[in-house]
């Protein structure tokens, strides 16, 4: 298998399980004490994973090495897709404004 084929299942492997937990790449990144940017370098297959990330992603995903690297080494593809994340960032809340008593003018 080449290296490129094994950078992009890494990715493959990675955006399937963060998606799967419900977690955007800040929160994985965050979980993973690592930056946004990384994740989603390494989801799109740009980047080779050293073993420290590797290490790192499967602590935060709460999964072992072994089964990160067993599901990039499989030919078979997850039975099911992933639920999306939303797209964008968070909406903040917004407090719930009490309607005042009209006043009556005299």
């Amino acid at each position: 298998m080449e290296l490129s084929e094994l950078q992009r299942r890494f990715g493959d492997v990675i955006r399937w399980r963060r998606l799967a937990a419900g977690l955007g790449q800040e929160k994985l990144a965050d979980s993973a004490g690592m930056h946004r940017t990384h994740i989603g370098l390494l989801e799109r297959g740009r980047l080779m994973p050293s073993l420290a990330v590797v290490h790192k992603l499967a602590t935060a995903l709460s999964v072992s090495m072994a089964t990160l690297m067993a599901e990039v080494e499989s030919e078979e593809q997850p039975a099911a897709e992933p639920p999306p994340i939303p797209r964008g960032r968070p909406r903040k809340s917004t407090p719930l404004k009490t309607e005042q008593p009209k006043r009556r003018s005299s």
